[in-house]
């Protein structure tokens, strides 16, 4: 009876009970198993920027070879917090910093991944695109300043350059008609920088002034544009004003493309483009 009291004890020491919110900072995604231990059953993978929460953490340690890196940490028990998922995984690959989750685009000769909360509620992503994609983004979020990632392996040379749109909105202390079909301003193709440490390309920010931006238009020619497009109720709001970008019409970024070349042995040069649209009037 004393060596059973004695194993109990040993068991339940191995466990540090606790609760904290992790996010999963795994590239390719962090495998879910039933115990914690590598040869284990695998029953679940979580995407990267998922959010977790660690209900125990067990003394078991790991250690795993990344990219040449080790890695060190202990087998947890985790619950997904957005989801149902629920085993042990490896920590070395949880950090407490709050990630967004990723994006990946994939077109036949490549993938790319960017921290990007989007919308997609048919899974369009999910497939493999043409030669150009399209991102919708939810709202609050931007594909500026973010790292990019292109994995692929056939080709020597890959450039990417970056631009924006854009358009016209009315606005009326939340709803708001936006002429994204209309006249718009386009900014210069920018080649972006390449990170060599992350082996990221590195998008462009913008500021203030260069969502302004617009072209010489006609003031009467945009409120004709304004009730063909929105109605009468819309070109009320803007009878009186003189410019663009006199409340309660304004200028705001309606889109931002990705044109990515790819250059083989041979010299030939494959172009692919990736088009978010950014929600306007907010």
């Amino acid at each position: 009876m004393k060596n059973v009291i004695t194993i109990l004890l040993l068991i339940l020491t191995n466990y540090i009970f606790g609760q904290q919110i992790q996010h999963v900072n795994a590239d390719n995604g962090l495998i879910v198993r039933e115990k914690p231990e590598t040869g284990s059953e695998r029953i679940g993978k979580l995407e990267y920027g998922t959010r977790v929460n660690i209900i125990k953490e067990t003394e078991f340690e790991l250690t795993i070879k990344d990219e040449g890196k080790n890695i060190s940490g202990k087998w947890v028990e985790i619950q997904e917090i957005d989801g149902n998922q629920k085993g042990y995984v490896f920590n070395g690959f949880l950090t407490s910093t709050r990630l967004s989750k990723r994006i990946e685009i994939k077109f036949s000769d490549f993938s790319l991944q960017m921290e990007l909360e989007d919308w997609d509620e048919n899974g369009i992503l999910k497939k493999v695109q043409n030669d150009t994609a399209k991102v919708y983004v939810e709202l609050g979020e931007t594909p500026e300043g973010k790292k990019i990632k292109i994995q692929q392996s056939k080709f020597k040379k890959v450039e990417v350059f970056q631009r924006h749109e854009n358009s016209i909105t009315i606005m009326n202390e939340g709803p708001h008609c936006d002429l994204t079909e209309w006249k718009h301003y386009y900014s210069d193709w920018k080649k972006l920088d390449f990170d060599l440490t992350s082996n990221t390309f590195v998008s462009d920010s913008y500021e203030r002034k260069d969502w302004e931006k617009f072209i010489e238009i006609d003031i009467n020619e945009f409120k004709k544009a304004v009730e063909e497009e929105c109605g009468g109720y819309w070109t009320e709001l803007i009878k009186d004003i003189k410019t663009v970008n006199e409340y309660p019409s304004g200028v705001s970024i309606s889109r931002i493309f990705f044109k990515i070349l790819f250059t083989d042995e041979n010299g030939s040069v494959i172009e692919k483009t990736i088009e978010f649209e950014i929600p306007m009037g907010c």
